[in-house]
């Protein structure tokens, strides 16, 4: 039994890999251009206050090295832009050109649709059934992050 649910994790895992081809088929023209991580980098920084590197790789829970580069990247994209706070005009922050609000809105967008299709899917199973799921679910999810924070722990200690 245990194995038919690691095989199905895994499927589950390279699905969810190809997840953005599934969004960018039904929202396309734009998003098309952009990775899962580039837009959920738009989508950070349309929704933080005063965005900057730092905010940045605590929200999506990346190093400030990863978000440096998708910033360098989505700043050759003109989807962002540098601002200076007046108060502080060492720090630099992040802001949405009109091509970054156009993403940030299609993201968006992508998953109200996505909601709504897993609404329509999840309606098929009892509140009992939903609940074991949710609940199995989120102590596997809790195992991940644990695997992944011991993870980026060890290579903070290495210097990596």
């Amino acid at each position: 039994m245990q194995e038919n649910i690691i095989n199905t994790l895994l499927s589950l895992f390279d699905v969810s890999g190809n997840l953005e081809l599934l969004y960018k088929e039904e929202f396309g023209d734009i998003l098309i251009d952009y990775t899962y991580t580039e837009m959920h980098c738009i989508d950070c920084i349309g929704k933080i206050e005063n965005p900057n590197v730092t905010k940045i790789a605590q929200t999506l829970n990346l190093t400030k090295a990863a978000i440096s580069k998708i910033i360098k990247k989505l700043t050759d994209k003109k989807a962002i832009e540098t601002y200076k706070n007046p108060d502080n005009k060492k720090e630099t922050y992040y802001k949405l050109t009109k091509t970054g609000k156009e993403v940030f809105d299609k993201h968006l967008k992508m998953h109200e649709t996505w909601c709504e299709k897993d609404k329509e899917f999840f309606s098929r199973f009892s509140s009992k059934e939903l609940k074991i799921f949710s609940e199995i679910l989120t102590k596997y999810t809790n195992l991940l992050e644990t695997r992944l924070k011991n993870i980026k722990e060890n290579l903070n200690e290495k210097g990596v």
